[in-house]
């Protein structure tokens, strides 16, 4: 349960923001951020306060905390808004990028940064329910692909975006990491994994600015529309930005036949190629459950059966991975 009380005000000179913090999203600030970390954490209350101050906002008890601190907040006209507070990283740096990048098309508008304070005001959107709500599995897909279709645009040379060689290195180095695999992800699955991934890069393919991050807890419902949310801002091809969907909101049984569903719509409505679909899908999966095991964290079972029901599909359909 989120513990986190935002105070009224105080007197003049005292801090007028108490913020009690959850134990588990402090631990995961600290286990990602490390010292910068902590400094953010010590000085979180005078984030809040300078917030408060410079946009005239009430900041009110915050959405289920995970990496970053969201919270809606009440300006002094009545209008309600999303505060949106993060360690100011790499990745921060290109969230930012990504939704200047998708202008509010298909994607949260935002209405002021800070971007060397880690500070985002974005849109409030409501009622912000998640596309998971849906019970229909195929229509969420359809609205997904909708969002993908609205979003990606073709690479430009500017661009400061990460690239997707970056995921593939990230595999590699929890390779040499732990040569021998790590329970559950064996040697054989990495090597497989990165071969798979080196396999893609190599036939070069048209590169997008993808979401990066795109799942049912990434859109959220805005009136009569669907809007997509936390970018984190990635190029590369169009068929890898369909893999985190494709993993979330999956039971931990029967996953094939799902699966199997959600990317004949995707192929269908955004005229996709099925094969890098399947070997996206088993190479990321595989680079998924590494970062939880590298973050100390439970993998999602899901995510990791998903791992052979790509393989399989991939199999059945086109040959052997890499």
């Amino acid at each position: 349960m989120i513990r986190t009380v935002i105070a009224g005000h105080l007197r003049k000179g005292e801090n007028r923001v108490l913020v009690n913090l959850p134990s588990d999203y402090i631990q995961t600030i600290r286990n990602i951020h490390k010292e910068e970390g902590e400094t953010w954490l010590q000085n979180f209350a005078s984030l809040i306060d300078y917030c408060e101050e410079k946009w005239s906002l009430k900041v009110l008890p915050p959405f289920e905390l995970s990496y970053n601190f969201v919270a809606p907040a009440l300006k002094k006209d009545g209008r309600q808004v999303v505060l949106k507070l993060s360690v100011p990283t790499k990745e921060f740096y290109s969230e930012v990028e990504a939704l200047r990048y998708f202008a509010g098309q298909g994607m949260v508008k935002i209405i002021d940064v800070e971007t060397k304070k880690g500070i985002l005001i974005l849109d409030h959107l409501f009622p912000g329910d998640t596309l998971a709500i849906l019970q229909n599995d195929l229509k969420a897909t359809e609205i997904a692909a909708g969002i993908m279709e609205s979003l990606w645009v073709p690479e430009t040379p500017d661009s400061n975006l990460p690239q997707i060689e970056e995921r593939e290195q990230s595999l590699i180095k929890f390779f040499k990491a732990h040569p021998t695999g790590k329970a559950p992800i064996t040697q054989d699955l990495l090597q497989k994994a990165t071969n798979t991934f080196r396999s893609l890069l190599f036939e070069k393919q048209e590169r997008y600015i993808l979401h990066g991050d795109l799942h049912h807890y990434n859109i959220l419902k805005a009136k009569t529309s669907w809007v997509a949310i936390d970018p984190k801002g990635l190029v590369g091809e169009r068929e890898y930005d369909t893999i985190q969907f494709l993993l979330n909101n999956l039971p931990d049984q029967d996953i094939e036949p799902i699966l199997s569903k959600r990317i004949a719509v995707l192929v269908d409505n955004l005229k996709l190629d099925e094969r890098r679909i399947l070997a996206w899908g088993f190479a990321h999966s595989v680079l998924s459950v590494c970062w939880s095991l590298e973050d100390g964290e439970e993998y999602s079972e899901p995510f990791y059966k998903s791992i052979f029901v790509f393989d399989k599909l991939h199999n059945e359909k086109f040959g052997c991975l890499t």
